[in-house]
């Protein structure tokens, strides 16, 4: 069950990112929705010794206005996670992705 709370937290940082720092969308509104719902489910009922991931940053993002809208920051790793997501999901894919990256502003170095 850890496992899984851990996943869906960082499904929904992921699909925040992409919504709200790329305006891009590879979900549904529903499933987004799902998510939110189930991580701040999650946070108020977890009594486990392993803190969610990325704990501070989803308790504050949900408590707020519910949907990653204020999160301004997002880790590295949510942000590469995405960034391959979102190339894999791409109608971009022609592009190397590299170039991919530079569309919205990110580089390799």
């Amino acid at each position: 069950m850890q496992e899984l709370i851990q996943q869906k937290a960082r499904q929904y940082l992921i699909h925040s990112f992409l919504y709200y720092q790329l305006g891009e969308s590879i979900i549904t509104d529903k499933y987004y929705d799902q998510l939110c719902t189930e991580v701040e489910k999650f946070l108020q009922t977890n009594n486990s010794v392993t803190p969610i991931v990325y704990h501070d940053i989803i308790q504050k993002s949900l408590a707020e206005e519910a949907s990653g809208f204020s999160i301004s920051k997002y880790p590295a790793e949510i942000v590469s996670s995405a960034m391959h997501l979102l190339y894999q999901h791409s109608y971009l894919k022609s592009m190397t992705f590299e170039a991919f990256l530079a569309r919205f502003g990110y580089s390799l170095h």
